[in-house]
């Protein structure tokens, strides 16, 4: 006798594109959140997820992923994404930065461009500590 579940597990599919603007937008949110808390003194780093559809420091952090080199950019778009409150996406975008790399890489930068491709003027920079800690922050590849 087998038992059947009562639900047919699923793997929700997204255009590659979108996966690509949930991104731009958490690593946005996680630059926020860097330049909100400041170093910590113990070293750890715990972003705060009430503040993902409405990020702090929202133009700074524009400016902060702009001044970036654009590998670092997108690492903070992966980190950010694998850093939202489980939404049942994680587990497919991590399999999408294992095989489609360049792909998802490609997305990143598109979408990225049409958001954010004008200057933003933002009166004050933001520390270099907060950009050490976001060094920190993205594991090495």
């Amino acid at each position: 006798m087998t038992t059947h579940p009562f639900y047919e597990p699923r793997i929700l599919k997204m255009d590659l594109e979108k996966y690509a603007d949930i991104a731009v937008d958490s690593g946005v949110w996680l630059v926020g959140e860097v330049l909100a808390q400041g170093p910590s003194t113990n070293g750890e780093f715990t972003p705060d997820t009430r503040y993902v559809y409405k990020p702090r420091h929202r133009e700074a952090a524009i400016f902060q992923l702009r001044a970036m080199n654009e590998e670092l950019r997108h690492q903070i778009f992966i980190e950010g994404f694998l850093r939202l409150p489980d939404n049942g996406a994680q587990a497919m975008f991590q399999g999408l930065c294992e095989t489609h790399t360049e792909m998802l890489h490609e997305a990143f930068r598109a979408e990225w461009t049409r958001r954010h491709g004008k200057m933003i003027d933002v009166s004050k920079m933001r520390s270099k500590a907060a950009i050490e800690l976001l060094h920190k922050l993205v594991p090495p590849r």
